[in-house]
Formats: structure tokens, C-alpha cells, sequence
């Protein structure tokens, strides 16, 4: 951890508490704004008799998103020999950090730190985490393609054709070619400096990738997780509109998903806090949802996928902070040319 780092995990009770409010208000204005943009009478008519049952059911596939990461987040450092796993408990604040993406503010940097406490050197500690972003965003595409070649073999008139034909073409193309690259030139970048040192990370978490699909059974968890993971945001989101007197078609609902999540709860500020509500809010307006439906279902998910987690993540503060701590002792393998992550 580099000293005078902001990122929530690091600061004293204070401090916490008030980035904890920022968020909160964060969230709250994005909520009275899209409120405002559907109309409050609207909303308030929307919001006076919810389907309660629907509402315990995006719960219940918050719970399945979280059981999804803990496993999916387990399997990355094992993929290819990797550092040593954490034991449970450690791994559980990890991801209860990293699901909600409020304590994991900043980027990737406690990843990397957790890689580094877990056994990684410092340059496999980024290629683990590139491997991780890949592995969530590479496993958000397929179900998105596949509801979008859905919708266009359907004829289904929402969403339009400039969101479902990229959905459908653009993955299964990009994946080909990155790991194609990955496979051709990643040996050529792997001890370069400046822009092409990042190149050569990309390139070796793409292999990491590829490696992880092409031999599913070794890492039995890892893939289903994710998948699991994102699935179960998807039920969720849609369950919460739901609750509001809205069904809509699943396929357009993932694809509206996968597109405003193009800024994600880990890059965005404090958890995409405010952030999101206003991304999948307009992006499920645009593709057809009413926008008392959208406003509400969007702020109710975002209730329970943000804020529900948080008292487990402040009460696995200790021993995510124990776990960081371990990161500063420096490389614990083997040299560069020996990481399993670097291996031809």
C-alpha cells in the first residue's frame, strides 16, 4: 500500500464515515434526480403498493452474485499455477470489499495488493489483476451476446440495432483476436518498459484467459462463478423492476445492463455510488422501460447491491487491512522469467 492512498480501506473511522455519507448522498441525489426526470407524482404512485415478493427475489440474487465472485475471485490466482490462495477467511473480506466496489475505490489497487500478500511478485500481481478485469468483463459479453442475437433473431424492435448488432459480433471477434495476439507476440513485450510493459501485461492476462477456457475441469469454479456473479446482478435488476409493475423482456434487459455497466461499481467513484442509478436508470428508459419503473427498480437494486453488503465489508475491515499489510514485504517468487503467469 503506498503511503497517503485515499482509498477507503486505508483510513482511519472518521475519515470512513465520511466517505460512507458521500456516497450515501451520492446515491440519494441521483435518486431524487431521475425521481425529478420521471416525475414525482409518477413515482410516488409507482412506489405506494410494490410487489413485496419481488423486491425478497432481487435480494436473493444479490446473494447469488455475491456467492458467484467469492468463488469466480478464488479461481484467478489458481489459474496457471498462481500465487498461493488466501484462506477463507481472508478471501471473504477481499470480496466483500470488491463486490460492492465501495472499499475497493481506487482501481485495482488493493487487488494488486492482495495478489502480492497471496505470494505474487509485483509483475504478476498486475497480470493477475488484468486477468481479473478480463475474466469479468470478457464473461459479462456472453450473456449479452447471446440475448443480443436473440433479439435480432426475434425481430424484437427494442433494443435498437446499434446496441444488439455490436453485442452480437463485437466479443466473439475481440476475444479471437486478443487471444491470437496474446499467443503471437506476448512473449515479445514481457520484459519491455513504458507503454509496451502494459501492452506485454495485457497480453499475459489475455493467455491467463485463454488458458482458464481452454481447460475448464482444472478450474472447475472459476468460470461458473462469474457467470454466476453477473447472472445474478441481471435477476436482481430485473426482479426490482418487477416489484414495480414492470416485466420486461429478459433479453432486452441484459443487453441494457451490459451496456451501463461499461462504468462498472470498481472504477467508478466510491462504488459507482449515484454514478450507476443514473447509467441503467436512462439505459433502461432508452430500451423501453417506463421511467417510474426504471427510476425505481434501478435505485431498489443498487440499494440492495451497494448498501445490503456494507456491514459485512466494515466488519472484515481487520483482516482485509491484515491481508494488505502483508503486500509490503516485497517479491515472494521466483524471478520474472519463472512466473507461472509468463509461462510459453
Amino acid at each position: 500500500m503506498r503511503r497517503g492512498s485515499r482509498r477507503p480501506v486505508e483510513v482511519d473511522a472518521r475519515r470512513l464515515a465520511v466517505l460512507t455519507g458521500l456516497a450515501a448522498a451520492l446515491y440519494l441525489a441521483a435518486g431524487f434526480g431521475m425521481a425529478y426526470v420521471a416525475g414525482f407524482d409518477a413515482v410516488r404512485r409507482a412506489v405506494e403498493n410494490p410487489d413485496w415478493p419481488w423486491l425478497l427475489a432481487s435480494v436473493g440474487g444479490v446473494v447469488a452474485a455475491f456467492t458467484g465472485y467469492y468463488f469466480g475471485y478464488r479461481g484467478v490466482g489458481r489459474v496457471e499455477g498462481g500465487p498461493e490462495d488466501l484462506d477463507r477467511r481472508s478471501r471473504l473480506a477481499v470480496v466483500a470489499a470488491g463486490f460492492g466496489g465501495f472499499l475497493a475505490h481506487g482501481g485495482t489497487g488493493i487487488d494488486r495488493d492482495v495478489m502480492r500478500a497471496a505470494g505474487a511478485s509485483e509483475r504478476e500481481s498486475k497480470v493477475r489483476v488484468a486477468f481479473l478485469g478480463a475474466l469479468e468483463h470478457g464473461l459479462l459479453a456472453i450473456p449479452c451476446s447471446v440475448a443480443a442475437i436473440a433479439l435480432l433473431a426475434t425481430g424484437a424492435p427494442k433494443p435498437p440495432p446499434d446496441f444488439t448488432y455490436p453485442w452480437a459480433v463485437l466479443p466473439a471477434v475481440g476475444f479471437a483476436v486478443g487471444l491470437w495476439a496474446a499467443d503471437r507476440y506476448r512473449a515479445r513485450f514481457r520484459e519491455r518498459r513504458g507503454w509496451r510493459a502494459k501492452v506485454g501485461v495485457g497480453l499475459d492476462a489475455t493467455h491467463l484467459v485463454g488458458a482458464l477456457l481452454r481447460r475448464p475441469r482444472r478450474y472447475p469454479l472459476a468460470v461458473p462463478g462469474m457467470l454466476a456473479f453477473w447472472l445474478g446482478n441481471m435477476w436482481a435488476l430485473w426482479a426490482a423492476l418487477a416489484a414495480f409493475r414492470f416485466h420486461m423482456n429478459p433479453g432486452v434487459e441484459i443487453v441494457a445492463f451490459g451496456t451501463a455497466m461499461i462504468v462498472t461499481r470498481r472504477t467508478g467513484p466510491l462504488g459507482g455510488a449515484g454514478l450507476l442509478c443514473v447509467a441503467l436508470a436512462s439505459t433502461l428508459w432508452y430500451f423501453g422501460a417506463p421511467w417510474p419503473a426504471a427510476v425505481l427498480g434501478t435505485v431498489s437494486y443498487r440499494f440492495f447491491e451497494l448498501w445490503l453488503p456494507q456491514p459485512l465489508s466494515f466488519l472484515a475491515l481487520p483482516r482485509l487491512r491484515a491481508v494488505l499489510e502483508r503486500s509490503k514485504t516485497g517479491d515472494t517468487r521466483s524471478p520474472v522469467t519463472r512466473e507461472p503467469a509468463l509461462r510459453s
